[in-house]
């Protein structure tokens, strides 16, 4: 099944992606002595070896503009020609005041003539957001958009929780939406268990996590929203070439990889120098698989709220 379009209407998708990872790194198998932790519980289990962190100098703001500058290495974009900024982050600049896409949009001189305003999602994130910006888009007739990931968890993090040190790493992409596309919207479905979002959540300015109650979460619901999108776009397992599951850990992959069906190696694990960088795990996974060109790719994205959503893209031919 293939994306249908209307009579007149632009077709819109995934044209570029980018991405960038600060300078700024922490030894994970040093942490995990430091809380006492089996090294290869670190390594095997969590999956991650080393992490990526904000240093002083960086910000959301000056991490996306890093990313955008990447993106004009693979791609000629004319800031004159881009209509929609979208930034997705739970953990904004100055609080959010004022949105950090308008700081995005000073930052590379784009025209008034732009709309911009951020989201507030977290490992759904982009999932959510690309079919918020395309639908944006395209109800209001626009042509070239970007939309921006960043969530430095970093900011939130309790030094002393081995449950959230030793997982979370910090990161931003962008994804070029255009009406020149490589991949389009097939079928999307969007969940949320707003009852259970006491599993991840800020207290006192610090993340709190049970990763128990994640770890469950994962496993029970996403693999039937998979199975409900394959369902939808009237395709079988075998019909999709790349899944691209939010990089959580390791083990919690793993599993639902499993749980879902999926053949292992159509569903990339690569967290190890990353970590969970929340809403930027799919677009640094989808980045570095674009260049084998698959011709089906599903995304799954899932966390905090709770909440999770999953997306076809087919390749246009």
């Amino acid at each position: 099944m293939t994306n249908s379009v209307t009579k007149g209407q632009t077709m819109l998708g995934i044209q570029s992606i980018a991405s960038y990872l600060p300078k700024g790194r922490v030894d994970n198998l040093e942490q995990a002595d430091r809380f006492e932790t089996d090294r290869e519980f670190v390594e095997q289990k969590i999956g991650v070896t080393t992490l990526p962190r904000f240093e002083a100098e960086d910000s959301v703001v000056s991490a996306s503009i890093a990313a955008f500058k990447s993106l004009c290495e693979k791609v000629s974009v004319d800031p004159a020609d881009i209509e929609c900024v979208v930034l997705c982050t739970q953990n904004p600049d100055n609080g959010g005041l004022p949105h950090n896409s308008a700081l995005v949009h000073a930052e590379l001189g784009l025209s008034e003539d732009c709309a911009c305003f951020d989201i507030g999602l977290g490992c759904s994130g982009y999932v959510y957001g690309l079919s918020v910006v395309q639908a944006f888009m395209a109800a209001n007739g626009m042509k070239k958009g970007l939309l921006f990931t960043c969530d430095p968890y970093s900011r939130i993090l309790n030094p002393e929780d081995k449950n959230t040190c030793l997982l979370f790493g910090d990161a931003a992409s962008v994804t070029l939406i255009s009406d020149s596309p490589r991949y389009t919207l097939s079928s999307a479905k969007f969940s949320t268990k707003g009852a259970g979002s006491e599993a991840l959540q800020k207290n006192s300015n610090l993340l709190e996590m049970n990763g128990r109650a994640v770890f469950n979460f994962a496993l029970q619901d996403v693999p039937k929203q998979i199975k409900r999108v394959l369902e939808s776009a009237e395709l079988k397992m075998e019909d999709v070439d790349l899944f691209l599951l939010h990089q959580g850990s390791r083990f919690m992959l793993e599993n639902t990889i499993k749980r879902a069906g999926i053949p292992a190696e159509k569903a990339p694990i690569k967290l190890a120098e990353t970590g969970n960088t929340v809403s930027s795990s799919i677009p640094l996974l989808l980045e570095k698989e674009l260049d084998s060109s698959p011709g089906t790719i599903l995304m799954s994205g899932f966390g905090v709220g709770l909440s999770w959503a999953t997306a076809i893209y087919t390749q246009v031919k």
